[in-house]
């Protein structure tokens, strides 16, 4: 007999079939050997075919007929995202209008305010925003109150009742596994099906059939890395030479080294596929979904994919356990969209499972007990959003009162296989009655995602684009006291005009009438309480910016007060799957013109360039670059001007990356194309000045991709937001939370933040850099005694998703403002 309070992992030691590496590369177990030859370790949970080596004499088997190949144009394939423990449905799609859920739920309850609205009634847990962005997009089905009919909710008898797909008989076979048997049709195919991790659940195991396991990780086994190894794996190769023989008299030399070769292709053909684990992101969901989208890209024949991940069971302390797994549940979506290649949008859908929801009832413990039934999610580019099924009734239930089931397991599994993946749903899943109709079309390759925030950045030689002085852009008109201009940017000066997600754009205002702030936004959002530039009356005073563009293809530029004369130069875009990706970098110095670093040692006069080599430098590959990204400071110039950064090789712009007044210190953010000698031109337009320059990042083909965020503010000294509420002294640092916050999942690599400071009492700078690092030698922000500066930074993340802000002398307050994230 099993335990009824038996645990989430002591279930999953059940109901998962173990699979462990070998840690040598030439090793091969018996877990391995069985799948290879495409029966498992069984295939059924107390009995049934390939519990032993004897099961390979079945009829009709053959071990090399196992690879159907690539999918076709109207295959769909399925990812299945468990998530075990027993989520809790209530905290995941929020009842912000029943009192009930608030006075049961009290102590773990999410307030109405705090969700993400989806309706008048219903608010998503706040850390969703992926899924919002479906839903936003009528692409995401929530099919609330499912569950099994067995009134029995122990973590194993109900996981083997969803893993399974009936509640009769033994378990001894999973609803995908059957599915498999459907497709498969008595064939052997190691790349039908596949569970990413290092043990296959029961839904993926069939009668006659059985899936893989991908691990996390490139494959270690039969990877040659010298003459000798590949000497070794070619007689290993060689045992499989020969006929098989038939099934009533085989010949076993022939099919154990049939089997052999199998892994052996395998691993040639996922070892291109796969990064190493280290390469993988940190969160185990979302490396798990990250290798899911290399599957399909890689179009290997693969029609289900699964992954599952916990501990849901929350019963203490569920505020931070469930709402770390929602940040890993965004995270991990995100990512999968993110990796997926747009011409697989018509033909992937994911879908949720969990083996219960969780009581109405919140216990004393600030947690929640085994319930029963819970919604579930299904999105994707074919999937007709909506609400489907029927929301538990709360009103009347007493502590350990269970909701009811509106939909059951039968009939969300048996929907999925007849609106998607096809087959005989009624015999796959027995009890099923109701298709509830998921999907506006079957796959095709016509629909796409809702458009995808994620991009990647194509670097341009600077244009500009907006002037206020000369009708550039726009009307010749200083912006007045609370204006708000809007700036065309898709489908003009090298930009496209469609799917553009972002601009990187240096915005200069113009000697404002008084001191006032300015704001960029994307068109179309309500203007954010943050501040992209603070020029004070009289000055010029540069910014970089990634700002988000509006559907309208435009963003938006906010004058505070005053009048103020504005350019906008712009240095690229971001567009999904072209061009690079950012590689972030701990702050490196290449140039500093003082000490001879990067260029001779001495000021930097107008009239020619300086020639910065940048491939090579600072962590900067030496070849492959598209664009680096600097932090540029220029030092006590002799006169006003402006530097100009182009790539080498091309012509001269008219643009302004960093403006510059007499015994100044300015710095500004720069992302920069390189020229084809991996260096770039620095020119000052008049007098002489040190010139300074920190690389904290460079565009690549691989790389983190781009997703902005409408601006929000992370830190502000002044009232307590993000640290406390105080200035920061001289040689102090200040550890920002950075991921898990503002929609910024746990998977980001960098941050794009507004960083500035206000009104130091002596001259100082600031450095900023992953958390968890060594401080390096480089300066993000230059404040002037009294005033007010700020800086855009890319900031890579670092330890705990934070970054270290530090401050060299006297005191001043700090506020910090996200516009993006790269992941």
């Amino acid at each position: 007999m099993l335990d009824p309070d038996i645990s989430t992992a002591g279930a999953e030691r059940h109901l998962l079939r173990p699979d462990t590496e070998p840690e040598d590369r030439f090793g091969l177990d018996r877990r391995r050997f069985l799948q290879l030859v495409g029966m498992g370790m069984g295939a059924g949970l107390v009995a049934g075919p390939g519990t032993s080596l004897l099961d390979l004499n079945l009829p009709g088997f053959d071990p090399s007929a196992w690879a159907l190949g690539p999918i076709g144009p109207t295959d769909g394939i399925l990812l299945v995202l468990g998530m075990h423990g027993g989520n809790d449905g209530l905290n995941t799609v929020v009842p912000i209008t029943d009192g009930h859920y608030y006075d049961f739920h009290a102590p773990v309850a999410i307030p109405a305010a705090d969700t993400l609205p989806l309706d008048a009634n219903t608010g998503l847990n706040p850390h969703l925003a992926e899924l919002k962005r479906f839903w936003d997009a009528d692409q995401l089905a929530i099919v609330e109150g499912v569950g099994h009919a067995i009134d029995e909710f122990s973590h194993f008898s109900s996981m083997a009742w969803w893993m399974s797909g009936r509640t009769s008989g033994v378990p001894d076979s999973g609803w995908v596994g059957r599915w498999l048997d459907q497709y498969l049709s008595g064939s052997r195919d190691l790349y039908a099906a596949a569970e990413i991790g290092s043990a296959l659940p029961l839904h993926m195991i069939g009668q006659q059939s059985v899936s893989t396991t991908v691990p996390v990780g490139k494959p270690s086994f039969g990877l040659a890395e010298n003459a000798n190894d590949r000497k070794l794996l070619d007689a290993i190769r060689a045992l499989g030479a020969g006929d098989p023989g038939p099934p009533t008299n085989p010949n076993w030399r022939s099919r154990v080294g049939q089997a052999q070769r199998d892994q052996l292709d395998i691993a040639a053909r996922l070892a291109p596929i796969i990064p190493t684990e280290e390469n993988l992101p940190g969160v185990d969901i979302v490396a798990k979904l990250d290798i899911a989208a290399r599957l399909i890209n890689a179009n290997l024949g693969f029609r289900v994919l699964t992954a599952h991940w916990g501990d849901f069971d929350s019963h203490a302390g569920q505020p931070q356990m469930h709402g770390a797994r929602m940040v890993e549940l965004n995270a991990a979506l995100t990512q999968f969209f993110s990796r997926l290649h747009p011409a697989w949008a018509g033909r992937v859908t994911v879908m949720t499972y969990s083996e219960f929801g969780r009581t109405a009832h919140a216990n004393d413990g600030e947690g929640t007990d085994h319930g029963s039934s819970a919604p579930q999610f299904v999105l994707g580019a074919n999937v007709k959003g909506g609400f489907y099924g029927q929301r538990p009734r709360l009103a009347g239930l007493g502590e350990w009162d269970r909701m009811d089931t509106h939909v059951l397991t039968q009939d969300y599994y048996g929907s999925l296989i007849d609106g998607w993946l096809g087959g005989d749903a009624a015999s796959i899943v027995p009890g099923y009655s109701e298709n509830l109709g998921l999907f506006t079309t079957g796959p095709n390759d016509a629909p796409a995602f809702p458009g995808t925030v994620l991009g990647q950045f194509v670097a341009l030689n600077p244009t500009r684009i907006f002037d206020s002085r000369d009708s550039t852009g726009g009307a010749a008109a200083r912006l007045g006291p609370g204006q708000t201009i809007k700036v065309k940017i898709a489908g003009v000066n090298g930009v496209p005009a469609n799917d553009v997600r972002a601009v990187a754009v240096n915005i200069s205002s113009i000697r404002p009438t008084e001191t006032t702030y300015l704001t960029a936004f994307p068109t179309g959002y309500a203007k954010p309480l943050t501040a992209t530039l603070n020029p004070r009356a009289g000055a010029v005073v540069p910014n970089m910016s990634v700002v988000g563009v509006g559907s309208d293809g435009t963003i938006s530029l906010f004058n505070n007060a005053g009048t103020v004369d504005v350019t906008i130069d712009l240095m690229g875009y971001f567009r999904r799957d072209v061009a690079a990706r950012i590689t972030p970098l701990t702050p490196a110095r290449i140039l500093d013109s003082r000490e001879g670093i990067g260029a001779r040692k001495r000021r930097v006069r107008a009239g020619g360039p300086l020639v910065l080599q940048v491939a090579g430098q600072g962590g900067v590959p030496t070849s492959g670059v598209d664009a680096v990204v600097l932090n540029l400071t220029s030092i006590r110039p002799s006169t006003n001007g402006w530097i100009t950064a182009w790539p080498t090789g091309e012509t001269k712009p008219v643009v302004a990356n960093l403006s510059y007044l007499t015994g100044d210190v300015v710095p500004n953010m720069v992302m920069c194309k390189v020229g084809a000698d991996g260096k770039i031109n620095l020119e000052p337009s008049a007098g002489d000045l040190d010139l300074v320059a920190d690389v904290v990042g460079c565009f690549t083909a691989d790389g983190a991709m781009l997703s902005p965020l409408s601006p929000a503010r992370l830190l502000d000294t002044r009232d307590g937001t993000g640290a406390a509420e105080a200035k920061l002294g001289s040689g102090k640092e200040l550890q920002l939370q950075v991921t898990g916050r503002a929609g910024v999942p746990s998977g980001a690599k960098a941050a794009v933040l507004n960083v500035t400071g206000i009104r130091p009492d002596q001259r100082t700078f600031l450095t900023i850099y992953p958390t968890g690092e060594t401080r390096p030698t480089a300066a993000s922000l230059n404040p002037d005694t009294g005033k007010i500066a700020g800086n855009l930074v890319v900031a890579k993340i670092g330890s705990g998703g934070k970054v270290t802000i530090y401050n060299d002398a006297g005191s001043l307050h700090l506020t910090a403002d996200i516009t993006a994230y790269f992941i």
